[in-house]
């Protein structure tokens, strides 16, 4: 103990100065009463008195500094016992926090030995992420997107402002707009400015990387994911890849094509998996570059009707059960996660902006662009707490222009960015009957080629990795490792490092010797 010198010295001390106080009480005891029971002269019986008064005095002097000291021990005890006590409480919390390491560390060897469309499900709900990792294809895999042909990209014809707004209602939504222009936006250009942020090819400055649409029934998210999508995906270095589930049978009007689109509610496991496979995929596209990303294509991941499928972690009776339920809440919030440094795109739409009934977690959500359609927007300026960080005096503002289209009848939006300032946006009208992206109607089709962006499309389908097969194959031999990478540079523009020739060698059957 950190103080047992300190309470030894005391306690010795302590012990010799009883010895004399018993010794002076002693004598003074004695020496006072001795007369009474003595035939003393009075000489003797004065020298007695005088001896036990003084005996006395010291006595009681004594007993002073005793107490004193006493004091001091009393502390040092309880000092000891402090250190004590804290002592074994480290012990404790050192015990309990290698025992919970202990633990976690065994669900996570538990959960890797789990099939592969089970695993995000587990990640996300015991925190197990750094301990479980979806395994990376094997090398002999060909990384490319092949197998998934590019959509075409449908044009949008918008206009800047809905031109059913009263006049009376746009003229104070304009004089709010020019006093909080970084809150009210009455253009259409905010769609473009998230699209872009999300879209930069310089990753260090990406944002708003997923999208949660949540409105009511015909609110038009399907209509603004397509948009979204579009935008971004005509920016993509290398055709995009467009992978979505509409739980609703084809009935969802959306204004893009689909690489893969499930359908139905039977279709969500085939979906888990699917994606799950094209996150790994993706991954190795990137590992080819890198980690750069530089020359990757664009990959979204489309879910619609979030909180139905979900329904707070039940599922939907008959229809969708409680383990594909939260085997949904796992991929979605390892898509959020995880895939935002590999180019892809988590677009959700739902009805309900709540974390219980969508099976977002609160930290996944700060890390998606959150835009609440029609009066959904009202739950949202009600409860900030959840979802913004803002002053009294600007949630009254955005509270203010929301009720005012209300009544106006006018589609907005209230739009949380990751990075930027929260503002009311009204939607542009989007021509629906002329946009809209039919999918083809022959069985195991993908994808549909629009015959307007037919050349374009074929130009953008080019299989490198035929054409570099193709040269090796004319070549008759086995490439040089410059030559491969030099050629591939020739046709794609790409500059490979030294891991991506290797697996390129691979993939053309010339394994590393």
């Amino acid at each position: 103990m950190p103080f047992e010198l300190q309470r030894l010295t005391a306690s010795s001390a302590i012990h010799a100065e009883r010895t004399i106080l018993c010794s002076l009480g002693a004598s003074a005891v004695l020496c006072l009463s001795a007369p009474f029971f003595l035939n003393t002269d009075r000489i003797t019986t004065g020298m007695l008195l005088g001896a036990g008064t003084v005996s006395a005095g010291l006595f009681g002097v004594s007993a002073q500094i005793s107490e004193s000291k006493q004091k001091v021990y009393r502390s040092l005890q309880e000092a000891d016992l402090k250190s004590l006590k804290q002592h074994l409480q480290g012990e404790a919390v050192y015990d309990y926090v290698t025992t919970a390491i202990a633990a976690k560390r065994r669900v996570a060897d538990y959960v890797n030995r789990l099939p592969v469309q089970e695993r995000p499900r587990w990640i996300a709900e015991y925190q197990l992420q750094g301990l479980v990792t979806l395994p990376e294809p094997p090398a002999q895999q060909s990384p490319s997107p092949t197998g998934i042909p590019n959509p075409d990209i449908a044009d949008i014809d918008e206009e800047f402002v809905q031109s059913v707004i009263n006049p009376g209602a746009m003229k104070i939504l304009q004089a709010i707009a020019a006093n909080y222009p970084e809150y009210i936006r009455i253009d259409g250009a905010w769609i473009d400015e998230l699209c872009d942020a999300a879209s930069n090819q310089n990753m260090t400055l990406r944002s708003n990387h997923h999208f949660y649409l949540s409105g009511g029934t015909q609110s038009g998210k399907s209509t603004l994911a397509g948009v979204i999508i579009n935008k971004i995906a005509a920016k993509s270095q290398t055709p995009a890849i467009v992978i979505g589930s509409d739980p609703k049978d084809d009935v969802t009007r959306w204004l893009c094509k689909f690489s893969r689109k499930f359908d139905g509610m039977k279709a969500l496991r085939d979906w888990i998996t699917f994606a799950t496979d094209q996150i790994d995929k993706q991954k190795a596209r990137v590992s080819i570059v890198g980690g750069e990303c530089h020359g990757v294509p664009e990959l979204f991941l489309a879910q619609d009707e979030v909180d139905s499928v979900f329904g707070g972690g039940k599922g939907l009776p008959g229809m969708v059960d409680a383990d594909t339920a939260k085997d949904l809440q796992g991929f979605w919030n390892y898509v959020i996660k995880f895939t935002a440094g590999l180019k892809g795109h988590g677009l959700f739409m739902g009805q309900s902006p709540l974390s219980g009934e969508t099976g977002f977690s609160r930290p996944s959500l700060k890390n998606v662009c959150f835009i609440a359609m029609g009066q959904t927007s009202s739950y949202i300026l009600d409860h900030p707490q959840d979802f913004l960080n803002v002053k009294k005096e600007i949630l009254e503002i955005l509270r203010q222009a929301c009720e005012m289209l209300d009544k106006a009848g006018v589609r907005y939006a209230l739009v949380i960015p990751t990075r930027s300032n929260p503002f009311v946006a009204l939607i542009p009208e989007f021509d629906i009957k002329g946009l809209e992206q039919k999918q083809d109607s022959k069985p195991n089709s993908d994808t549909v080629h629009s015959s307007k962006n037919n050349q374009q499309s074929s130009q953008q389908k080019t299989d490198w990795y035929q054409e570099i097969r193709k040269w090796a194959t004319e070549l008759g031999r086995r490439p040089h490792f410059q030559e491969i990478k030099q050629k591939w540079h020739e046709l794609t523009g790409q500059e490979l490092n030294e891991k991506g020739v290797t697996l390129l060698l691979e993939n053309l059957g010339y394994p590393d010797n």
